[in-house]
């Protein structure tokens, strides 16, 4: 298991979620959409605070750019 994700993967599993949302949330909807354990373990690894964005999100996630492809 990583404590990374790719963008694609972190999009959908936070495809619904209405922002601003906290890190539980986060991981909520990660785990009802079915996101992969690597996804969802990465969302555990964020700080605890309020995300106001996707963006938000993005800006703390662990990405592996090599996953990508």
């Amino acid at each position: 298991m990583s404590d990374t994700t790719t963008v694609d993967r972190l999009r959908t599993a936070l495809a619904d979620v209405s922002y601003p949302a906290d890190k539980g949330r986060l991981v909520d909807h990660a785990s009802r959409n079915n996101a992969d354990e690597d996804t969802v373990h990465a969302l555990h690894s964020v700080p605890e605070q309020s995300y106001g964005s996707f963006d938000e999100v993005l800006g703390v996630v662990a990405v592996d750019q090599s996953r990508e492809s």
